[in-house]
């Protein structure tokens, strides 16, 4: 016969079990996940946010994030199995799509094209109350800073500059990264005016005078350039779909949750402060800046936008097919 306390010591550890939350006995490890992002850009403030807030987590996600300058050095990072997952520049992301079956677009998040472009003020003749084309051709003889030469920045002035009636040699394009070493570019003289997500908030808190001529977040400042175009996606690679479907689903739900609870007013300031922190601004330059990113955030990509996007997005040609590109079901 046991003793009486081994029976009361079990009955014990039984209760206690039942008391204490599932999870609490010993959790789980949460699995790794790689993600390619642009540092200290509000372009990618929609993966950070997910991180911070704890989206992630909630999935059994732990982000490893990992950092590049331009847009098609991240998608050649997806393809290759570098990271897991990337923000994927869209022209950059259609151009590679037709080319080769490896790059898979998810339908969790997007966001629609709103660049500006912001010129020193010493070097602005004009500004978006000029209106299109006026403004545009007011850029003639500046040297203009643009993520990467070939990206989709560098593609989305080109076509600007072709709907305006300016000649490309009007106007000098120079790659100068992401905002972290674009805005040195444009306080240093090396540039005259910056084609980005920045705000003048942004700027004149590093002690830069600038003034908006392109708003493509206002309606025809950007002319036909500016309606409908999709500038951001989410990418992955089809070798990882396959391998790990389970991981990219998870993923998927963290990032239609936070698209959600990022666009819901209630979080406005939670949202702003997240941002700040990423970067390294006030919140109220935080908040300014979002004003225009989060109204075009979505969680959902439709065929009839895929199929809908301008000829300087999809660098002309065939669309590729959406059924056979777009993983729009990931995290549904």
């Amino acid at each position: 016969m046991k003793p009486k306390h081994s029976r009361l010591w079990i009955l014990g550890a039984v209760l206690w079990a039942l008391a204490v939350p599932a999870g609490a006995q010993g959790t789980a490890p949460l699995t790794p996940i790689k993600i390619g992002i642009f540092p200290g850009n509000t372009s990618s403030s929609i993966w950070v946010i997910a991180d911070q807030q704890g989206f992630y987590a909630r999935e059994g996600l732990k982000a490893q994030f990992v950092n590049f300058s331009n847009g098609p050095a991240l998608a050649a990072a997806v393809v290759s199995g570098s990271v897991d997952v990337a923000y994927g520049a869209s022209s950059v992301s259609f151009d590679l799509a037709k080319q080769s079956s490896k790059l898979v677009v998810l339908g969790d998040f997007a966001e629609y094209m709103n660049w500006n472009i912001i010129v020193a003020k010493d070097k602005a003749t004009s500004s978006v109350a000029a209106g299109f084309p006026a403004n545009v051709k007011s850029l003639k003889g500046l040297k203009i800073g643009v993520t990467a030469l070939g990206g989709v920045v560098n593609k989305f002035v080109l076509a600007l500059f072709e709907s305006a009636g300016v000649a490309p040699g009007d106007v000098t394009l120079i790659a100068t990264g992401a905002s972290n070493t674009a805005i040195p570019a444009l306080k240093n003289g090396r540039v005259d005016g910056l084609a980005a997500v920045v705000s003048l908030q942004d700027l004149q808190h590093q002690g830069i005078a600038a003034v908006t001529v392109v708003d493509a977040g206002i309606k025809d400042n950007a002319g036909p350039v500016g309606t409908g175009a999709l500038g951001i996606l989410d990418t992955t690679s089809r070798a990882f779909m396959e391998k790990d479907p389970a991981t990219l689903n998870k993923y998927c739900k963290a990032m239609i949750a936070t698209v959600a609870w990022a666009q819901d007013p209630a979080n406005y300031d939670a949202v702003s402060q997240l941002v700040a922190k990423q970067l390294n601004i006030p919140p109220a330059l935080a908040a300014e800046e979002l004003k225009h990113d989060l109204v075009s955030y979505t969680n959902t990509l439709p065929e009839a936008v895929w199929n809908a996007q301008p000829k300087w997005v999809t660098g002309g040609g065939n669309v590729p097919t959406y059924h056979d590109t777009v993983h729009a079901s990931c995290g549904r």
